[in-house]
């Protein structure tokens, strides 16, 4: 349970303290990311392509929020299809990159596990290279 609220959270899926995002958030670049956390030094792309399964993870989000809506309106009010359409690609527009974030998100804590050791021996690899 606690993965899913880190994923909400936006936070590093490896040590769950550091942010996965940048902040302030920018308009410009929604999905910019630090390098590598800052505490526990997992790398947040790890490789080429990584996200491409997160495109997945937010149709599915996007599904789960946006069908519902469509069909609440379809069935109990009097909107024609191209009023439904339009709702929903406000709701969706408005959503979007909050959805965009999230399905990243969720994708890396899918992807890489909680290590509650990994900030301790982060700070001893530091150390060693230090020397």
């Amino acid at each position: 349970m606690k993965k899913w609220i880190n994923a909400w959270k936006y936070n590093c899926p490896r040590c769950r303290k550091s942010p996965l995002f940048t902040h302030p958030f920018d308009i410009s670049k929604p999905l910019e990311m630090p390098y590598a956390c800052s505490t526990c030094g997992q790398l947040y792309e790890p490789e080429p392509g990584y996200y491409f399964g997160a495109m997945f993870i937010s149709y599915l989000i996007s599904c789960a929020i946006l069908l519902p809506i469509a069909l609440i309106l379809n069935f109990f009010t009097a909107l024609t299809v191209n009023g439904i359409m339009v709702v929903i690609m406000l709701i969706g527009a408005i959503l979007f990159l909050r959805i965009l974030r999230l399905s990243r998100s969720v994708w890396i804590h899918i992807m890489i596990g909680y290590d509650p050791k990994a900030v301790q021996r982060f700070q001893e690899r530091k150390k060693k290279a230090a020397v």
